[in-house]
């Protein structure tokens, strides 16, 4: 268990860390302001040096913020889909799981909502620090794993993890290049957002792409 394992947004300042997971995200660890988090959140400077010992305490706190709200969301799917894992499980159940997954993770891509998150995890991948791991553990890690065993399952054993867990980050991969590449999506598409009509179509064209994936990896090509 992490220090800041108990600071949840429901036990403290959940504004604060809000407000942090955004100025992070757009500014980065050195470009942000802890005066401007406090002044944004309505708060007083001292009380992120109380609860987090300055910047990099409340950084890393903003990585656990954001673990526990995903983890809030997908848990639930996620937990479905680990009793799937077994051998003994129904096999019928297990492409429904699948798209359970991904059709979770796309909505929560294309929901305006977690366009803080997002940046703050693009930074993430781009330059790692601690609050990489803590995110990857937390969210990424486990979500690989789930879909890298269901693809093994629809398989039926022919995939081996490596190449399973390589499926998982190209399937995953299509939805998170809707938020990570959201102005080339755009301008590609001629779209000014993603209203209902948007997100629509794009939840559509990833369930079948999902779908063809997932027959070829049935019919045991695994090349």
């Amino acid at each position: 268990m992490n220090e800041y394992a108990g600071m949840t947004a429901s036990s403290t300042d959940s504004r604060l860390l809000d407000v942090a997971v955004d100025h992070f995200g757009r500014l980065g660890l050195e470009g942000a302001s802890t005066r401007a988090i406090a002044r944004d959140a309505a708060t007083l400077m001292s009380s992120i040096t109380y609860h987090f010992g300055g910047k990099q305490g409340l950084y890393l706190a903003a990585a656990d913020h954001i673990t526990t709200r995903i983890q809030t969301w997908i848990r639930p799917t996620l937990d479905r889909a680990e009793t799937l894992c077994d051998r003994n499980a129904d096999n019928g159940s297990v492409r429904p799981a699948i798209h359970a997954i991904i059709g979770g993770m796309t909505a929560l891509m294309l929901n305006d909502e977690t366009a803080a998150i997002s940046r703050f995890i693009v930074r993430e991948q781009a330059e790692p620090t601690a609050a990489f791991a803590r995110i990857y553990n937390g969210v990424m890690g486990p979500m690989l794993d789930r879909v890298g065993l269901l693809l093994i399952r629809v398989s039926n054993g022919h995939l081996t993890l490596d190449e399973a867990r390589l499926r998982a980050m190209t399937i995953i991969g299509q939805v998170l290049v809707f938020r990570v590449a959201r102005a080339t999506a755009m301008t590609g598409m001629g779209w000014e957002g993603y209203g209902p009509a948007e997100s629509t179509r794009i939840s559509h064209t990833i369930a079948a792409n999902l779908d063809a994936l997932l027959d070829q990896i049935s019919a045991g090509d695994a090349a």
